[in-house]
């Protein structure tokens, strides 16, 4: 920042001793520069998908899916905003996406590859709920803006005016784009949930030092699950050994046939639709 600042001002010190039409011609760029507020995103850096990323979605393998980086530590939840509503759906209107509608912008640096797998993402929302992840117009105040960060993580459901969503190249595949959307709209991870005592047990001695928060349940939300019971095989869930100190499990089922098979999803559960549906009112799935 400092260094535009100093190229601000040589500009505008040269082109004092300019003559006008020259002036005019060489002004315009560095000016508009800076004149602009710093922290307003370069739109050159950003971009939507097009026809062709959704083409190219429709050549991508529909096997071998499953995602392959952990999920540990991936939602973050303003809770100042949320009193009440939220868990598993979003019960507040006013914390969902009006109309299921989720304007978003795309970070230029992605390949044409790597659009394609965002593509299917999109898709696959449109095609089994009503949830729409639309190019940002400029009447949108409140939009997702995804780029390359620091890793797989997004903001928990409508949070008002620009948001993050980090998709890292590690986390380009379609599970784990599933599974940070659902975030976006409204959804925890399924260990969370206020009843999850009766399905699994937490071993807060194997969790990572410092990180039992993404453990613990959140009774705080006013908790909404639509009629769906716990569901080891959500999209939302987490692996038996997400966000180990020692390579032992920090999540175990109740019932031992169902830890092998927690976070293994490759897309969503039956019971993830239903929710989304639910929760959006979406009356024609």
């Amino acid at each position: 920042m400092v260094e535009r600042l100093l190229v601000c001002v040589f500009f505008k010190n040269i082109f004092k001793m300019l003559p006008s039409l020259v002036l005019s011609i060489l002004l315009s760029a560095p000016m508009a520069l800076c004149q602009a507020p710093f922290w307003m995103p370069n739109m050159q850096q950003f971009s939507f998908l097009t026809e062709t990323d959704f083409r190219n979605a429709l050549l991508l393998p529909t096997t071998n899916t499953r995602r392959v980086r952990s999920l540990f530590h991936d939602m973050r939840i303003h809770m100042q905003r949320f009193k009440r509503g939220g868990g598993v759906a979003v019960a507040a209107d006013k914390d969902k996406w009006p109309n299921g509608r989720v304007p978003y912008i795309l970070s230029a640096a992605y390949t044409s590859a790597q659009r394609a797998v965002l593509a299917r993402a999109f898709d696959a929302y449109a095609k089994r709920t009503c949830i729409r992840f639309v190019p940002k117009a400029p009447t949108d105040k409140d939009y997702i803006v995804i780029q390359k960060l620091d890793g797989c993580y997004a903001d928990f459901s409508r949070v008002g005016g620009r948001q993050q969503v980090s998709l890292a190249d590690e986390c380009i595949d379609y599970a784990t784009i599933i599974h940070e959307l659902m975030h976006v709209i409204g959804f925890i991870h399924e260990h969370q949930r206020e009843d999850r005592d009766q399905y699994v047990s937490i071993l807060y001695q194997n969790v990572i030092q410092g990180a039992n928060t993404d453990f613990d349940k959140l009774s705080n939300l006013g908790l909404s699950y639509y009629g769906e019971h716990y569901d080891y095989t959500s999209i939302m869930h987490y692996e038996a050994n997400e966000g180990s100190r020692n390579g032992k499990n920090t999540i175990e089922a109740k019932n031992n046939h169902f830890t092998s098979i927690m976070g293994k999803a490759n897309d969503f559960s039956t019971s993830d639709l239903r929710r989304v549906n639910r929760a959006y009112k979406c009356s024609i799935f």
